[in-house]
């Protein structure tokens, strides 16, 4: 039988997929030697797995998920293979601390959390007609500046670790037909999150080249424009913790490394 505590984080990776241990400590506010004691005692009853991602600098957290007798034990759904999937598991973490960090501290730097939703958004390919899906993982939305600022919505990809640069300007391209067939004023924006800075990099120069994938060729010059315009890319190590309120964002035109709420500012004043 779970104790407690450990059916607390058996809980947490329920709803959210993967963690790390630091997210661990955070959600729970529990002191780290708690956390890893629990964490080890969960994974060698088989109720999770875990593994630590190489990293350039430093040691990476643990990322922990549950299986399928960890699921069962709370009776959620019987999750997918993650252990062959590295990629993926970091990617899952990333959203997570990008939601954590902008509801933590988002506050304290002028904006609030308002909503965090599965993305799975659709949209009818303006040249083709084809319905297809925005590779996006998640919608953030966020409330901007003072009590009745702006509503922003971002839609957050995170699985950008090892990804062709040919794939990542498709990626971009999508969102550009995105616009040009969304109806809405308000554009979101593609926040778009990678592992380091040569990860970034390689982000931000496939929105250079976003119009020479098959997806764009077919749209106007200002869409493609926009596109770009709306374009954020931000770094999650060493300090993932920072995502809300670190210089670590930064865009295909401004490689300088800002906070999220002043490239957010800016995005706003692009309009359609």
């Amino acid at each position: 039988m779970l104790r407690p505590t450990g059916r607390q984080l058996v809980a947490l990776l329920g709803n959210h997929e993967v963690l790390t241990s630091d997210l661990l400590v955070r959600l729970t506010g529990l002191p780290e030697r708690t956390v890893q004691h629990y964490l080890g005692l969960l994974y060698r009853a088989g109720l999770t797995n875990r593994v630590r991602p190489p990293r350039e600098v430093g040691t990476s957290p643990y990322h922990c998920w549950l299986t399928a007798f960890g699921a069962a034990a709370i009776g959620a759904e019987k999750p997918g293979a993650r252990s062959d999937d590295l990629a993926g598991v970091q990617a899952t973490a990333a959203l997570s601390e990008l939601w954590l960090s902008v509801r933590d501290r988002g506050k304290g730097v002028g904006f609030d959390l308002v909503g965090w939703l599965p993305s799975g958004l659709s949209y009818q390919d303006p040249h083709t007609g084809t319905i297809r899906e925005l590779p996006a993982e998640a919608e953030l939305i966020v409330m901007s500046g003072p009590p009745g600022g702006r509503e922003m919505r971002l839609l957050v990809v995170a699985r950008t670790e090892r990804v062709p640069a040919s794939r990542l300007a498709a990626a971009l391209a999508r969102f550009a037909c995105f616009l040009a067939a969304s109806s809405d004023p308000s554009a979101p924006v593609l926040a778009v999150l990678a592992r380091t800075p040569r990860v970034a990099e390689r982000v931000l120069r496939a929105a250079d080249t976003l119009d020479e994938a098959p997806a764009a060729r077919h749209l106007e010059e200002g869409v493609i424009a926009t596109a770009r315009r709306r374009v954020v890319v931000g770094v999650i190590e060493p300090h993932p913790v920072g995502l809300a309120t670190e210089p670590v964002w930064a865009t295909p035109a401004d490689r300088r490394a800002r906070r999220l709420v002043d490239v957010l500012v800016e995005c706003a004043g692009s309009a359609k």
